[in-house]
């Protein structure tokens, strides 16, 4: 015996995935203005010699919220919720690259660059030599 198809519900499915994204982007208002504050906080604290440990709360809290889009939308698409699938699909990706932006800008600040080879200062005015009399100035190396 064969299933009948799931009923045609498009303007249903169009205003959930709607609801569903409104609900998430206020989660992720939610956190980032947690960890927002977070960091404000921690400005006041002593700063640490040397550069930073790398904070991996930004980048787990965003990747936790990435995989609960993600399960949701796997969830709507096996349920016949199409559209809604769609859009936290596209959900899931905006925040996937979000989540890999966060991850970057910590290693990134934990692991500063280091200083390249510098060019070899020119002589200065003031490191020159001159001497009374009208004659040329003796800079050092030249």
């Amino acid at each position: 015996m064969t299933t009948p198809p799931p009923p045609v519900r498009t303007a249903g499915d169009i205003l959930f995935g709607i609801l569903l994204l409104v609900l998430e982007g206020v989660l992720v208002l939610i956190a980032a203005f947690t960890l927002g504050m977070r960091g404000w906080a921690d400005s006041y604290g002593p700063a640490p010699a040397g550069p930073p440990p790398v904070d991996w709360v930004p980048v787990l809290v965003f990747g936790a919220i990435t995989g609960g889009v993600l399960l949701l939308a796997w969830a709507m698409l096996r349920g016949g919720w199409s559209w809604t699938a769609g859009g936290q699909f596209l959900a899931a990706a905006l925040l996937g690259i979000g989540t890999l932006a966060f991850g970057i800008q910590e290693w990134a600040r934990a692991h500063p660059a280091t200083p390249g080879p510098t060019a070899p200062a020119t002589p200065s005015e003031a490191q020159c030599v001159c001497r009374s009399g009208g004659g040329p100035c003796e800079c050092p190396g030249g």
